[in-house]
């Protein structure tokens, strides 16, 4: 036969499209590892804006938990605190008070050398203290209005157990019991 090609099997097999099911499978490991790079980014992000600085991060989160800096805060609001280099006349930040023993939330009126002389918006005084940069624990970021309400809950062991539980519930617990051979990545029969 003249003209004529004879093809083998073997080679008609080498040109020919993958299976479809291949190209879903390659597909879906895409999607997948797409979402899970994407997850991470967000949870990284959010955990260098958001972390506590007690678990590494840089915020502080403090609950107001007095009147001393009404009308703007009020009692159970929760404030996030962010490191200032040079906070100025005005802003509000959080210090260390070693009279009170805990984080003061008010606002600078002066500067004094490299003392911060500080007041409550309500007070009708100047605070005592005199913190330096080093006794700051931030500067006002963002309040949410009684939301210490919330992470006082937090502290009542059947509360935290039972948000624990709903927690495992929604997120550790797909229904499923097992999966099947192709969610797996395996392969699958024509």
């Amino acid at each position: 036969m003249r003209g004529t090609t004879l093809v083998t099997a073997g080679a008609a097999t080498a040109n020919a499209a993958p299976p479809q099911h291949v190209n879903r499978l390659h597909g879906a490991r895409l999607r997948r590892a797409a979402g899970i790079v994407l997850t991470l980014a967000v949870l990284g992000g959010a955990w260098w804006v958001l972390a506590p600085s007690a678990l590494g991060g840089s915020t502080a989160f403090v609950v107001v938990d007095g009147t001393s800096m009404m009308p703007r805060f009020h009692r159970s609001d929760l404030v996030a605190l962010r490191p200032a280099s040079a906070p100025r006349v005005g802003d509000v930040v959080g210090y260390r008070s070693a009279m009170l023993g805990r984080v003061v939330l008010h606002r600078i009126v002066a500067v004094k050398g490299d003392h911060y002389v500080l007041k409550g918006d309500n007070n009708s005084f100047i605070d005592p203290e005199q913190p330096t940069q080093s006794d700051l624990v931030g500067k006002l970021w963002f309040s949410l209005p009684s939301a210490g309400q919330a992470i006082g809950a937090l502290r009542v062991p059947w509360v935290l157990a039972t948000v624990a539980a709903l927690l495992v519930l929604a997120f550790g617990l797909d229904g499923s019991g097992s999966r099947s051979r192709d969610d797996r990545g395996g392969a699958i029969e024509p």
